[in-house]
């Protein structure tokens, strides 16, 4: 009885840490010797975990699905996107307790000769994204919509009217360079309203900024119902990320989310803060999963350079800062891309990424990257089944 009532105290005191660099995950590059931008960079305290711990590679895009970081980030965190999955902008909404009948995400991008230029507007600032979103408030003819502004660029549109049917919409980072005639809303009467209001949005805003000139809304759904964290994992569990989507998700999910003043969704980020809020959260959590959105961001540009900059940040001042101050003894560590976004490309894509597991097993592997990580005794894992390997 004594042995059993010790391993149950041993048990509740590990804690348990879901480390998410979005899109760092990438393809060989000639111009790099033909290795990727994780084999290249310099980043010892992820090469010390995967050599301390167990590696493979996870499908986190389940098949016949996008490559978003909302359908990522959700299989990682063991919930079926088949059941539970309705779109981008309604789990947005729920980081911000916006509420509607169908919800859509809402770029503010800028278009030129009829070609998506840049789907951020310049990255306009918070101060300039409010302005153009209230602006279009102001100026829409429709009294069931209504848009919200988020962070830089990213906004939301609420559809406060029911459309039994299905819209087809395609994400402005994944059409960087094209005519957007060919991407623009399918489907029904709802796709007539999308594009009548991306019309009228390019006589509104020119008014307010010079950045933005058009609105381009995706990724749409009605609100979804997902389960509770503690109840599928019996643990407590917080979460901290940068943007919007992950936040909803952790709102969608029970979880205690939080939020760090500074956290900029670029490589310019609030590093110290993020790390911080992290080492903070393992005291009064069981659970903490840490997602940063920068990489994935010069991913989409196509910067190749800042990509490895960003690994490399990354690497010393969340990975390293974190891992000095945890008692590596009593926290199991789980750190993957939620997806790959090479540069090359400027897109996500469905790839498997590398996974490391510390505080499991011990494998050979001693570089953490998307080739060594294939050698590694966990092998090839689908993203579902992920947490069950963590907790």
């Amino acid at each position: 009885m004594r042995y059993c009532y010790l391993t149950t105290l041993k048990i509740r005191a590990m804690k348990y840490l879901l480390l998410i660099p979005d899109g760092m995950a990438d393809y060989r590059i000639e111009e790099l010797g033909n290795r990727t931008p994780l084999e290249v960079a310099d980043k010892p305290n992820m090469d010390f975990l995967a050599k301390e711990g167990c590696c493979g590679i996870a499908k986190t895009i389940p098949d016949g699905f996008e490559p978003g970081s909302d359908i990522a980030n959700l299989t990682i965190l063991g919930i079926d996107v088949r059941k539970y999955y309705t779109g981008r902008g309604p789990i947005e909404a729920l980081a911000k307790g916006i509420r509607g009948k169908i919800i859509f995400r809402c770029n503010l991008v800028r278009v030129e000769n009829g070609i998506m230029k840049d789907y951020s507007a310049g990255r306009i600032s918070d101060d300039e994204a409010r302005e153009a979103f209230k602006a279009l408030n102001e100026e829409n003819p429709y009294s069931f919509v209504k848009f919200y502004s988020g962070k830089s660029y990213r906004g939301l549109l609420v559809i406060d009217r029911d459309y039994d049917c299905e819209v087809k919409t395609t994400p402005p980072h994944d059409i960087t360079g094209k005519r957007i005639d060919d991407f623009l809303p399918k489907g029904c009467e709802l796709a007539k309203l999308l594009i009548d209001l991306m019309e009228s949005s390019k006589e509104i805003l020119p008014k307010v900024t010079k950045k933005a000139n058009m609105i381009w809304p995706w990724s749409g759904g009605k609100m979804p119902n997902f389960p509770k964290f503690k109840e599928l994992y019996g643990v407590k569990g917080a979460l901290i990320s940068e943007v919007d989507l992950i936040l909803g998700i952790g709102r969608g999910l029970g979880m205690n989310v939080i939020e760090v003043e500074g956290a900029t969704g670029y490589i310019d980020t609030n590093y110290k803060g993020l790390a911080k809020a992290t080492l903070k959260a393992l005291r009064d959590h069981d659970f903490v999963m840490l997602h940063i959105e920068g990489i994935d961001e010069v991913s989409h540009e196509g910067d190749l350079e800042k990509k490895i900059e960003g690994i490399e940040l990354y690497d010393e001042k969340i990975v390293g800062y974190i891992i000095d101050r945890i008692d590596l003894d009593e926290t199991k560590i789980m750190l993957l891309p939620d997806h790959p976004t090479p540069v090359k490309l400027g897109t996500h894509t469905s790839d498997p990424v590398p996974v490391l597991i510390y505080g499991w097993k011990r494998d050979d592997v001693k570089k953490f990257d998307e080739f060594n990580c294939r050698k590694g005794k966990l092998g090839f894992v689908e993203g579902i089944k992920l947490m069950r390997l963590l907790i």
